[in-house]
């Protein structure tokens, strides 16, 4: 896994120094990322409103997919990637894997729309036809499975043993490295993840959903992101 994990983060390097390059560009990709950002909040504002969820949920939005500077984190990554490839268990290096993996087809997808807009700000009304003039359906379709995948990977991790106290012992050596950004964000993850107890019925609420939302897209149908909510009970 270390050398397939090397080959993504030199490739985001490579993505997100081309954007750096124009820094009204880069501030464009950040727009869209926050309108995003804010579409999600809407989508799942019902789960977000259940304790069972809520971490889960800002997890995703904030250190997942918000508009932030990751080239430390990815720095970090790139350093300990080998030693993780030799001490973490399979499950664990799928996570790793499928989470790298996931943010790079969204980083290029985000990009792909971007261009669609050209100067057009993004929001509710100009979005949708970007998103068709984009023409990455199949990406798309990938994405919601890599989704889905990632979520899995990262839940089984919680059932690792003793993985929260090993966390915690990790952050003296973590700093030693260098590494406090991805320590961190991993450490993080744990925590969000833990209070659901199982991530399945969160991961089908994101399926239906995501799926309903990129179909609406394709089909050009007025107001797409508007959803019928189901009713989620206090768990």
């Amino acid at each position: 896994m270390a050398e397939p994990a090397q080959l993504i983060i030199e490739c985001l390097a490579r993505h997100r120094a081309q954007i750096d390059r124009d820094p009204l560009r880069r501030e464009r990709l950040r727009a869209l990322q926050r309108f995003q950002v804010e579409r999600l909040r809407r989508t799942y504002s019902d789960c977000a409103a259940q304790r069972r969820y809520r971490a889960a949920l800002e997890f995703f939005v904030t250190d997942l997919y918000g508009p932030h500077d990751h080239t430390q984190r990815d720095r970090d990554l790139h350093k300990v990637v080998g030693q993780w490839a030799r001490l973490l268990p399979a499950r664990g290096l799928h996570a790793v894997s499928r989470a790298l993996e996931l943010e790079l087809l969204t980083y290029a997808l985000d990009v792909s729309v971007l261009d669609a807009l050209k100067n057009t700000p993004p929001d509710f009304e100009t979005y949708p036809a970007a998103y068709r003039v984009a023409d990455r359906f199949e990406d798309r379709r990938r994405q919601i499975a890599l989704i889905l995948a990632a979520g899995r990977d990262l839940d089984s991790m919680l059932a690792i043993p003793a993985l929260g106290t090993a966390l915690r012992v990790a952050r003296v050596p973590a700093r030693m490295l260098g590494v406090m950004d991805l320590h961190g964000f991993v450490e993080r993850g744990y925590r969000a993840f833990e209070p659901m107890h199982g991530a399945n019925g969160l991961l089908q609420i994101i399926e239906n959903r995501e799926t309903d939302i990129m179909q609406r897209l394709i089909q050009g149908v007025a107001d797409p992101f508007r959803l019928h909510k189901s009713a989620l009970s206090e768990n």
